[in-house]
């Protein structure tokens, strides 16, 4: 796990030392434990990499890493979780190695089967691979952008890639700048250009998930894709629910298994809801009942951030989960004191629009790190293809309130009633029953049955990504699904998932921690997307498969859980308390401080008004 960076000069101009150091430098707390520079092509190419070690600590695994009599050489950010077994393959075939770290193997891989190497692969990464003899700079990223890569690509001048948007500010005789329209559009929504491979900067684009690039002087950019889930759905599903769930669970348990690999602690960061939880029981029975082997033993420790006294708080359920396998939980406060300082150390760090600090979810990656920890095991992925959140179980429930049948109205008015606080729970049944009264009513008209005769239904909600250029040659396209399925296709790939995921790169490779994710083992998520809705959402709970799955291997409270309030700060807490002066400060608009002061005086502010003074805060910090 690293920060890799390079530099392409399209002239003869060359990369110097210090352009390319300082670029790459910038990224120093992604790769604490060494450095590497090199240069090709009459020194107009550098490829740089700061390097964080988790497979073979030798100066063996040192980058950028050569292949085949110095032919290729790469840097590489992520992790090939089957490296193992390829490596295997290859050396049937002849390939001779001389470390034990995936890095060589991606080389080897590459030398044998070209681009299509990429389908060997199982893991999370962003690579690129420099070819001396066909003067090719390859560029690569996995199926579902858990790894970043950032380019900026000058015709005229120059190509530039690097694992952050952050970097580019360093970047010798670029001037990094907000793109006005594309700000705006973050502004309005902090998940609309992720996942469409835009950043608020202008000319500062992202290889998008499951595409490579192909950088030659004088041939033109296009991204093109490799990987398509529609190509990986599966056709032949169990038929029922438990038969269902116990492949799952076998595609689960073995994801967790291969990211175990490592030559340094992994821990997982414990929040108390099903899907780290979950990840944690298994870890632990593996751990427990199988003989594996480079795997370090000190991999059973879970971390979680506590808010005693506060909402966020959910301790005591993380607290079951790890007593239900015997293990020990570590805790991580917020240092009040200091937290007007880390809020804006790690928004500089971060780098990207977002709607609250990424503080409590930093923090437990820093405890880990302190602790000598520096992989984490965590949950994340399973919310956007299962129904996670609310509104998004609202939208299924609104759709099928005007299309679809009573039963399904019922069965998601259900779901969504679990989902609140238990205290709001009879309200909203007693709103989902008028709601589902008036249904049957307006059903039952002439005029109802007429237009359900003719065929004529209203429009579905809508579920669509911002209107911008597509950037790949084969954008994804889900408007021939229906709502239900389309939604989860939405947050998945282009919406809410790859934003998260930018955030948790984020928040643990700042602290130097690695953060992998066994839910979105791509042989899960094919499955998961293969299954009908009603494995996904029913009986009163979403994330359905996964609670089937888990009977009997976790806490059942915590399996059965439906109220959950998620990993993330208490802005409204912070900002109407122990920050209220910290926020007055930092607001730059005279006319929007004064409204916060007026709102504090009258009782505080309220989650809107928290929202947009954070936005101000935010963007002035990574401008």
């Amino acid at each position: 796990m690293c920060g890799i960076s390079g530099i392409y000069h399209f002239n003869s101009e060359p990369v110097s030392e210090n352009k390319l150091k300082a670029f790459t430098d910038s990224m120093l707390h992604r790769g604490p434990d060494g450095a590497g520079y090199e240069w090709f092509d009459d020194n107009t190419l550098g490829l740089g990499q700061r390097r964080l070690a988790i497979l073979d600590l030798s100066e063996s695994g040192k980058q950028p890493m050569s292949y085949a009599d110095d032919r290729y050489w790469i840097t590489y950010n992520g992790e090939i979780f089957n490296f193992p077994e390829i490596r295997r393959e290859l050396e049937q075939k002849g390939h001779k190695f001389r470390s034990e770290t995936d890095t060589e193997v991606i080389l080897a891989a590459y030398a044998e089967w070209g681009k299509s190497c990429l389908h060997k692969f199982n893991g999370m990464w962003a690579f690129a691979i420099w070819d001396t003899q066909e003067r090719e700079l390859f560029l690569a990223r996995d199926r579902f952008g858990i790894k970043p890569l950032y380019y900026l690509h000058q015709p005229d001048k120059q190509f530039a890639f690097a694992s952050e948007t952050r970097a580019f500010k360093f970047l010798e005789d670029f001037k990094r700048e907000f793109d006005e329209s594309l700000l705006q559009l973050n502004l309005q929504d902090a998940y609309a250009l992720e996942g469409l491979g835009y950043t608020p900067f202008k000319n500062i684009l992202q290889l998008l998930p499951a595409h490579y690039l192909v950088v030659k002087k004088g041939q033109p950019l296009q991204q093109k894709r490799w990987w398509h889930i529609d190509e990986h759905l599966q056709e032949e599903i169990p038929k029922t629910l438990e038969k269902q769930a116990a492949k799952f669970y076998e595609l689960l348990r073995d994801a967790c298994r291969i990211r175990l690999v490592s030559d340094v602690p992994v821990a997982t960061a414990l929040s108390g809801g099903l899907d780290s939880s979950s990840v944690y029981s298994l870890v632990s029975d593996i751990l427990q009942k199988e003989s594996l082997g480079r795997v370090n033993k000190d991999s059973q420790r879970a971390f979680t951030a506590i808010f005693p006294g506060l909402p966020q708080n959910e301790h005591e359920y993380a607290l079951k989960a790890a007593s239900f396998c015997g293990g020990k939980i570590e805790t991580i406060e917020t240092d009040i004191d200091s937290l007007p300082s880390k809020i804006q150390q790690e928004t500089e760090l971060a780098d990207f629009i977002s709607t609250s600090p990424i503080t409590s979810i930093s923090a437990v990656y820093a405890g880990m790190k302190r602790s000598g920890i520096t992989v984490s095991m965590d949950g994340h992925g399973v919310d956007e293809m299962l129904y996670g959140y609310r509104d998004m179980v609202y939208a299924i429930y609104n759709h099928a309130l005007w299309q679809g049948s009573v039963q399904q109205t019922q069965d998601y008015s259900q779901v969504l009633q679990n989902m609140y606080h238990p205290e709001m729970q009879f309200a909203q049944q007693q709103k989902f029953a008028q709601a589902l009264t008036d249904k049957k009513a307006r059903e039952s008209t002439l005029k109802f049955r007429l237009k359900n005769t003719l065929g004529i239904k209203p429009k579905d909600e809508g579920f669509f990504p911002a209107d911008l250029p597509s950037l790949s040659d084969k954008p994804y396209d889900f408007s021939g699904k229906s709502l239900p399925e389309r939604m989860l296709y939405y947050e998945f790939f282009q919406h809410t998932l790859p934003a998260l995921l930018r955030n948790f790169d984020r928040a643990g490779m700042m602290n130097s921690v690695e953060i992998r994710m066994p839910f979105m083992d791509w042989r899960l998520v094919s499955y998961v997307f293969s299954l009908p809705v009603g494995s996904k959402i029913g009986q009163g709970f979403t994330k359905l498969i996964v609670r089937e799955a888990m009977k009997n291997r976790m806490d059942e409270t915590v399996r059965t859980r439906t109220f959950k309030v998620g990993i993330g700060s208490p802005v409204e807490h912070w900002f109407n308390g122990s920050l209220k002066e910290w926020v007055l400060d930092s607001v730059k608009e005279k006319q929007q401080r004064e409204e916060l002061f007026k709102a504090y005086k009258s009782g505080g502010l309220n989650t809107a008004q928290v929202r947009d003074a954070w936005l101000g805060i935010n963007m002035e910090m990574i401008n």
